[in-house]
């Protein structure tokens, strides 16, 4: 099969690429408001923050667990630098009621073994996690132009890559 070469392979896992960046900066559901959060009040039973940052790590996981719910709450890696995690591990205190806001659109999620992206955080009052500032991140990425860029990169080299390709193998 003269179709399944290093050429083809790698121009159409390329292209596949770019046109993944496209099709999903255009069909992913964000938040744009207020209204397009829904609040949940509970009981924190715990919580998990790991960095697992560095070579071969999974990045950051920060979540948190409420009673009642299978559900892990998790704080989006988008909203990390918004969060205040060093004032919420010092003000933890086991069974502190909590208002949590997550998207409507993951509501159906709620209560399953699902994650649910937090979109903010309180405690008594003091947000660890503003919605004002979860929303305005997801009206940015919404606007950005970066996946439509990084989805023609990724034709453009693919392209490249399938013109040029036996040039490039043989200055190796």
């Amino acid at each position: 099969m003269k179709f399944l070469t290093d050429r083809y392979i790698r121009s159409l896992f390329l292209i596949g690429l770019s046109i993944y960046f496209i099709v999903e900066h255009e069909i992913r559901e964000r938040p744009q408001s207020t209204e397009d959060l829904i609040d949940l009040h509970g009981t924190i039973t715990d919580y998990s923050f790991k960095d697992n940052t560095g070579w071969r790590g999974n990045g950051r996981q920060y979540y948190i667990y409420l009673d009642g719910y299978p559900t892990k709450f998790q704080v989006k890696a988008d909203y990390l630098r918004f969060f205040n995690k060093q004032q919420f591990e010092y003000n933890f205190k086991r069974d502190s009621r909590v208002k949590l806001s997550i998207p409507r659109y993951q509501e159906s999620l709620v209560g399953t073994d699902e994650n649910v992206f937090l979109t903010s955080i309180s405690v008594n009052g003091f947000e660890f996690l503003s919605k004002d500032e979860t929303i305005s991140r997801e009206i940015t990425m919404a606007t950005s132009n970066s996946d439509y860029i990084l989805g023609g990169v990724s034709i453009a080299i693919g392209i490249l890559i399938f013109l040029f390709y036996d040039k490039i193998k043989k200055s190796y």
